[in-house]
């Protein structure tokens, strides 16, 4: 039989102090935890510092100029309102002219042209920005008879403040031959004068005609599709103003467009 031997004072006393180190091993540790979370602490404090100073920074800086920003825009978003509700009339104005001429008694000859703007456009983000116009330029032979020789003028105003581009070509077709052979739908447009440069220059005018149609026929449609204006803002006028009037045979002096493309700057 196994026999216990007798706990001593010896043994009691090593145990004690066995018992201590391990606490002062855990209190030390418990120390360098407690430092770690304390610096930890400080870079939170820091931190939260820096964020508090950058969002006082930015509400007293800069919400001046924030507040700005959104008057202009909204003064912009009015301004297009405004013009959204002139085209909506415009618009009005000619349905109800359509449906006049479809009442009108088809007997009579009726010698009729009309012409518009379909638009949209690009806002600058600055002021040093251009500003991008797209659309198409329509003559519509509202009349009984055909119309010969249709062709268009679209002017700029400023003269210097908008470059028309779009379907124009220098080199107009002049053979037989080729006019058989171009599309019936191909809606190329070529300048009237060989001064067009001159003219531009001038008067901010261009005159185009198209170059596979010679004839209008009536509730035909033509198109200078696809166009494309880049305007700059000028110190000299507060608007860039885009007008269109269409000239055939039987309107020579020209017909006013329908609607007119405005810009406020």
């Amino acid at each position: 039989m196994k026999r216990h031997r007798p706990t001593t004072d010896t043994d009691h006393h090593l145990q004690l102090q066995q018992k201590i180190i391990h606490y002062r091993s855990e209190i030390a540790n418990y120390q360098n935890k407690l430092k770690i979370l304390e610096r930890e602490l400080k870079k939170e404090i820091l931190r939260n510092q820096y964020l508090q100073k950058k969002l006082h920074h930015i509400q007293t800086e800069h919400i001046e100029e924030y507040e700005k920003k959104i008057a202009s825009l909204e003064n912009q978003l009015l301004s297009y309102e405004v013009a959204l509700e002139e085209e909506k009339a415009q618009f009005r104005k000619l349905k109800e002219n359509l449906s006049l001429q479809e009442n009108l008694h088809h007997s009579q000859p009726i010698i009729k042209l009309q012409s518009f703007f379909n638009y949209s456009f690009l806002l600058p983000e600055t002021n040093e920005d251009e500003l991008l116009l797209f659309g198409d330029f329509t003559l519509d032979n509202i009349g009984t008879e055909p119309l010969h020789d249709p062709m268009i003028c679209i002017r700029i105003k400023p003269i210097h403040a908008g470059k028309l581009s779009g379907k124009m070509t220098t080199k107009p077709v002049k053979t037989e031959e080729n006019f058989l052979l171009a599309e019936p739908s191909s809606q190329e447009w070529t300048f009237v004068h060989e001064n067009w440069r001159e003219i531009v220059k001038n008067n901010g005018e261009y005159w185009l005609k198209p170059v596979h149609h010679s004839l209008l026929a009536p509730s035909e449609l033509l198109q200078f599709h696809h166009f494309e204006i880049r305007a700059s803002k000028t110190t000299e006028e507060s608007a860039l103003v885009v007008e269109g009037y269409a000239y055939c045979k039987e309107f020579p002096k020209g017909i006013p467009s329908l609607n007119n493309i405005i810009v406020n700057w």
